[in-house]
């Protein structure tokens, strides 16, 4: 028999949908203000890049038979930041479209416990920039002068990088005697490039009497960089003192959980069936990042050795968490089921039963509001912050993801994982726990709202605590919304945003699998609605 809902579900629903519908117009219209991305314009993809390197390394006299290949999306963030902060966007984008060549392909060509390797940095828009041929401590060479060094260094940035010297300041030069040969090291600046205390510079390095590398970087003064890991630690210091709480709160859970398991009061049935969940797509999530892995491959190592380390060390990773996700679930759930007995309990939420009640229902499209809803909060949020003088570092609209066979793969993990671990510990665990303590809700909304949001107070955003003000008003409201709808609308909330924010370089993408693929992993809370 149909299952009617009553009118102030459906006032509840018409005001769900208006919520949606406003918040959806305020992030459409003002997200990219308030979350501004670095100009990226990638003319050349990966495999294009990797024919443009190879064809440099081949018109050097080099030969990359038998080698191995591994490439990355590569930047300095480091160099981001600088930039970022001292010149700011706008003039930040128009360097790294011109002089400063941060965006770059890194290929790397290597033979197991071999030494000899090469790199070669490919920009976005395809010109060669950086290289590498790495030798033996020991390999052979010549015994060239400083000045004949600087000669052969000289005559490479002109005849192949085309380079003008004139607009070359010469910087310093470094001598290395080897046993069989002595390297030099020269290095310019760069004078057309206005960096204010910094600068754009280049460096030539020469092994024997062969070119052995060249490298583009800006020079980021000391002064600045001590003066930002000072503005830095403010940020640590803040996530570190959180943690001391967020230390209690797991013992907390782990003494209750104790209890329970003698009490015998708890779910191991659905803990464990989404622990084994988190083991598989982690494990799926490891593998897939395989082939970005192997760049770091060190030919020290045997290969077998690597493959028998990466792939035992994914599998014990994988076990790890779905260990966490088990004890979490453990431990929240009969505090939870306890302290909410009129709300939909975690265990019937995934039963055939539980999936057609009125509560899921009415969870599911909350939760789903609060998607659209965070978005809006955090744009209005940060367009307010911003006009106030915080600041936040910009995005990148790209990720080494989408150079993965299944980059859909991690929209799943990064929407399950934190909301399974975050929901439970902070919502359906913490709140009731520290309502007992306080004897207060409001107290214990707040209190656990700020234990979770100061744990994102590393993020590189200014003032240090801006971002775990955000979250933690955030958590306010999510507390709130967890009271009256349980904890489904809430895990539907953190998965769904999360993935989001993870899909969201596939859904820009032109590929239709891409899009595709993560339309459906960040949008999968619509199918149990449906």
């Amino acid at each position: 028999m149909p299952i009617k809902l009553t009118k102030r579900q459906y006032i509840t629903i018409a005001v769900a949908v208006a919520v949606a519908a406003a918040s959806l117009t305020v992030a459409l219209k003002y997200f990219s203000r308030a979350f501004p991305e670095a100009t990226l314009h990638l003319r050349v993809n990966r495999g294009q890049s990797e024919t443009i390197a190879r064809e440099f390394l081949i018109r050097r006299g080099f030969s990359l038979a038998g080698y191995r290949h591994a490439a990355l999306f590569n930047y300095d963030d480091t160099t981001k930041l600088y930039l970022e902060r001292t010149q700011g966007l706008t003039r930040m984008n128009q360097l790294t479209s011109g002089p400063v060549h941060l965006w770059r392909w890194t290929h790397r060509w290597f033979k197991p416990q071999q030494k000899e390797e090469f790199e070669v940095d490919v920009t976005t828009d395809g010109q060669v920039v950086g290289f590498s041929h790495e030798i033996a401590e020991a390999g052979a060479g010549a015994n060239l002068s400083q000045d004949q060094a600087r000669a052969l260094a000289e005559s490479f940035l002109t005849s192949v990088m085309k380079r003008d010297l004139n607009d070359l300041d010469f910087v310093e030069a470094s001598r290395i005697k080897r046993p069989a040969r002595t390297d030099y090291s020269f290095t310019w600046k760069q004078k057309s490039v206005n960096l204010g205390a910094g600068s754009l510079r280049v460096a030539v390095g020469i092994d024997g009497n062969q070119v052995a590398g060249l490298t583009q970087f800006v020079k980021i003064p000391e002064g600045w960089t001590r003066g930002y890991e000072k503005i830095r630690s403010h940020n640590d210091a803040a996530q570190e003192i959180d943690q001391v709480f967020w230390f209690l709160l797991i013992l907390a859970m782990l003494v209750i959980l104790v209890r329970r398991l003698r009490d015998r009061d708890v779910p191991l049935r659905i803990s464990l069936v989404l622990g084994l969940v988190a083991v598989a797509l982690e494990l799926l999530s490891r593998l897939n990042n395989f082939p970005l892995e192997e760049f770091y491959y060190r030919t020290t190592d045997s290969f077998p050795n690597f493959l028998t380390t990466y792939f035992l060390t994914a599998v014990l990773g994988a076990l790890g968490i779905g260990a966490v996700i088990f004890l979490v679930v453990a431990s929240a759930e009969p505090v939870y089921r306890e302290s909410f007995p009129g709300l939909l309990s975690f265990r019937r939420i995934f039963s055939w039963n539980g999936l057609r009640t009125r509560s899921f229902l009415m969870a599911n499209i909350v939760g789903i509001t609060l998607t659209f809803f965070f978005f809006a909060y955090q744009t209005v949020f940060y367009l307010a912050a911003n006009h106030l003088g915080a600041w936040a570092p910009s995005d990148i609209p790209f990720s080494n993801q989408l150079n993965t066979v299944i980059p859909w793969v991690a929209v799943l993990f990064t929407g399950f994982f934190p909301a399974i671990t975050e929901e439970m510990q902070f919502r359906a665990f913490a709140i009731p726990f520290l309502k007992k303590i306080t004897k207060w809700w409001p107290a214990a909304i707040v209190l656990a709202a700020f234990n979770w949001g100061f744990l994102h107070a590393a993020y590189p955003n200014q003032p240090f605590f801006i971002r775990g003000v955000e979250v933690g008003v955030g958590g306010i409201i999510i507390g709130v919304v967890m009271l009256r709808f349980g904890i489904l609308a809430t895990l539907i909330w953190h998965y769904s945003v999360d993935a989001l924010y993870e899909a969201f370089i596939l859904l820009r993408s032109s590929n239709h699998y891409l899009m595709f693929s993560g339309g459906l992993c960040a949008g999968v809370m619509l199918i149990p609605l449906i």
